[in-house]
């Protein structure tokens, strides 16, 4: 596990957190003393689920779907329903 002193993180701090994102975890000192740790981001559930097959990705956007078209209304068809029935 790599080292990084706090004032290498703040000239270095882009390529140190690339290191940690390409999967090094890096231990941050200050003073010589262990103060924080660096490590890649764990893949989200959907990405291991996408991995391992169990999941597809979606064909389209969200924002791509249309909006469903309002009708007349639950209280509407229900009273047509009601005027068509015989008593």
């Amino acid at each position: 596990m790599a080292t990084a002193g706090i004032r290498e993180l703040k000239q270095n701090a882009s390529a140190i957190v690339a290191r940690a994102a390409a999967g090094e975890s890096i231990t941050v000192t200050d003073r010589g003393r262990a103060a924080a740790r660096l490590t890649p981001l764990e893949k989200t559930t959907i990405d291991r689920l996408y991995a391992a097959g169990l999941a597809t990705p979606p064909r389209r956007s969200f924002a791509d779907l249309e909006m469903p078209t309002r009708s007349a209304g639950l209280s509407a068809a229900l009273a047509t329903m009601r005027g068509e029935e015989r008593y």
